[in-house]
């Protein structure tokens, strides 16, 4: 099972004590198919859909951000 994981920080801030990680709640069953989702971009702004939607849904509290895929059982990882 792969997952998309979202770690947030607060620039001028503590990066330390604001990280915070989300994860989304749709799951995959491949590396392929859990990346072709983090890496959609439908907008003309070239920002990807999955962290463009976090930020909104988040009311631009975070900052910075760092997505990936991730199964748990093989460590295997994608970050952008």
């Amino acid at each position: 099972m792969y997952k998309i994981l979202i770690l947030a920080y607060m620039i001028g801030q503590d990066p330390i004590i604001t990280q915070q990680t989300f994860q989304m709640g749709r799951t995959f069953d491949s590396m392929e198919a859990c990346k072709k989702e983090l890496l959609m971009q439908t907008r003309n702004n070239g920002t990807y859909d999955v962290l463009w939607d976090f930020v909104n849904k988040g009311q631009f509290e975070w900052d910075w951000l760092v997505a990936g895929c991730k199964n748990d059982q093989t460590g295997e990882e994608f970050r952008i």
